[in-house]
């Protein structure tokens, strides 16, 4: 049974704020690309390494990628497939995903079939870094932030 992850996120009114402030001096694209994509790629690194150590390795495969060797980690704006996801919302101006090889093979991985069990590596690496993903958003965010505003005095 998965373990069920809460946390107790603060600040996200002044945040937002201070977001829309950015995005009306300096353009929300540039505020996208210059501020949120950089602090997510920052923050969801531990994702992708742990996701890395998790996947399945087939040594006895000499012919295609290593499923590990496929994973790759990419923060955008979200685009129309991405706002069809149930995990996407409305308002959403960018996202991060950590994904691997989406064949038959990488599926049955994460999740099995009929002939093969699901060893998960993504959903694990997710959960298991989570709290640090918080943080070093937080982190990342907060230090950009200051630097914003200290340029504004």
């Amino acid at each position: 049974m998965a373990e069920i992850i809460s946390a107790k996120l603060e600040g996200f009114k002044e945040l937002e704020a201070v977001l829309i402030e950015m995005g009306e001096d300096l353009c929300y694209g540039k505020t996208a690309s210059k501020v949120l994509l950089p602090a997510i790629r920052n923050a969801m690194q531990p994702v992708l390494q742990t996701a890395k150590q998790l996947a399945p390795y087939d040594e006895s495969n000499n012919t295609t990628p290593h499923l590990r060797d496929t994973i790759k980690l990419s923060a955008r704006v979200p685009n129309a497939k991405d706002q069809r996801s149930i995990y996407s919302e409305p308002n959403d101006i960018a996202i991060g995903i950590v994904s691997a090889r989406t064949d038959k093979r990488g599926i049955s991985q994460e999740f099995g079939n009929k002939a093969v069990a699901p060893q998960p590596y993504l959903r694990p690496a997710l959960e298991s870094q989570a709290s640090r993903v918080i943080s070093i958003l937080g982190a990342f965010l907060t230090y950009k932030l200051q630097q914003y505003k200290s340029k504004k005095v």
